[in-house]
């Protein structure tokens, strides 16, 4: 999502991030998102037990075939990886601004940030996926990876468009660290207008797929609210770029 600017060109050059060394790095930022995760799935349990889980209400057949629990901790990944998705692209958006205003400090921590939350956004993405294959649904891991395989008619299209934003988020994440090889200017061209492909993908993902949203909820409400600070972020990236 960033733009090269000369002050940071020549720092990133000293520095060379590596794959492992933000793999190491992303430690404290995966261990918040798991966190997030095991709250989210502590509450979705709380409403199965309390008979109101919508999903539950969906598909009954799950709590006789065992598979509310992997699935209810497939959603706590999911959320989480929504929201740590949403995290990466506020950060990346915001990169530049940092630049321009003279705050090289700032976004020396940003950019870094913004690389360790990809990698988790990777990590809860498969995770998500992983668990429907125990939920007894009839998925597979045929069916979690490869679009447009899945038996669910009414889900056929929203879960292709999950795995491809899984796809993109893998291919983006991981340029990073080959840029010098497709070059600079095709690194960045992908990030400009890839990358905000893998979130529009997972949120419209969320929106057809989530049960949670169905009703037009609290829940439905917040998430279209969180997308105001990512269009404010781009309208001040863009408003940067023209002053």
């Amino acid at each position: 999502m960033e733009l090269a600017s000369p002050t940071f060109a020549s720092s990133r050059d000293r520095i060379r991030p590596t794959l492992r060394g933000d793999l190491r790095r992303a430690i404290p930022d995966a261990v918040a998102a798991l966190i997030l995760a095991g709250v989210v799935f502590a509450i979705q349990i709380a409403r199965v037990r309390a008979g109101v889980d919508p999903a539950l209400l969906e598909m009954p057949s799950m709590r006789q075939s065992g598979g509310v629990w992997p699935y209810s901790l497939s959603q706590a990944f999911g959320w989480a990886a929504l929201l740590w998705s949403w995290l990466t692209i506020l950060l990346g958006v915001s990169l530049p601004i940092f630049g321009w205003r003279g705050r090289p400090r700032i976004r020396q921590i940003a950019e870094q940030l913004h690389r360790s939350t990809s990698l988790t956004v990777v990590g809860l993405m498969i995770v998500h996926a992983i668990l429907l294959v125990w939920d007894r649904m009839g998925d597979t891991l045929v069916t979690v990876f490869v679009p447009w395989t899945t038996s669910y008619v009414p889900g056929l299209f929203p879960q292709t468009i999950g795995i491809l934003s899984f796809y993109l988020a893998v291919l983006l994440g991981l340029s990073f660290y080959v840029r010098d090889r497709i070059g600079l200017r095709t690194w960045q061209l992908l990030h400009r207008y890839f990358i905000p492909a893998v979130y529009i993908l997972a949120v419209w993902h969320t929106f057809l797929y989530g049960s949670d949203l169905h009703a037009h909820n609290a829940i439905w409400g917040l998430l279209w609210l969180l997308q105001l600070p990512l269009i404010g972020a781009f309208v001040m990236r863009w408003c940067s770029a023209v002053w």
